[in-house]
């Protein structure tokens, strides 16, 4: 099993450690580790390789110019609607209403009538980027 510490999850994702920090206490969202939450002076969280996707996705919907809130209330819809993981997905497509709703989708002809704002991440992509990032952080 792979594990990760916050510092490598920003070298995998080419994210500032300060954002990747943020992201994960609370500033203004909360991506938990899965593997072991620190529980105190000098203990670190570990997270796992789908956390990193997970923090993958989220800086993906950064840099497309959502809002670090909405971001924090999708990663946990995406969590608790692939409870599985994100292996088996192909593209996930989200998509905002006229009143400010997001929807997590696997199909883009589920969209809504009132979307205003629609994003597709290409999740096999994303994983074959981390996956060779993480061997390159491996290798060193």
């Amino acid at each position: 099993m792979d594990v990760f510490e916050l510092g490598d999850i920003a070298k995998i994702l080419g994210m500032p450690i300060a954002k990747a920090k943020n992201w994960t206490i609370g500033r203004p969202m909360t991506i938990e580790a899965s593997i072991r939450t620190a529980t105190g002076h000098g203990s670190r969280n570990l997270y796992s390789l789908e956390d990193v996707y997970l923090m993958g996705i989220a800086n993906a919907l950064s840099k497309a110019g959502m809002a670090a809130k909405a971001i924090g209330k999708l990663v946990g819809a995406i969590r608790t609607k692939f409870p599985n993981g994100l292996g088996a997905l192909d593209t996930l497509f989200i998509s905002r209403g006229e009143k400010l709703t997001y929807r997590i989708e696997t199909r883009e002809d589920r969209f809504p009538s009132d979307t205003v704002v629609q994003l597709a991440i290409d999740v096999p992509a994303l994983r074959a980027t981390v996956d060779r990032e993480v061997r390159k952080l491996r290798q060193q």
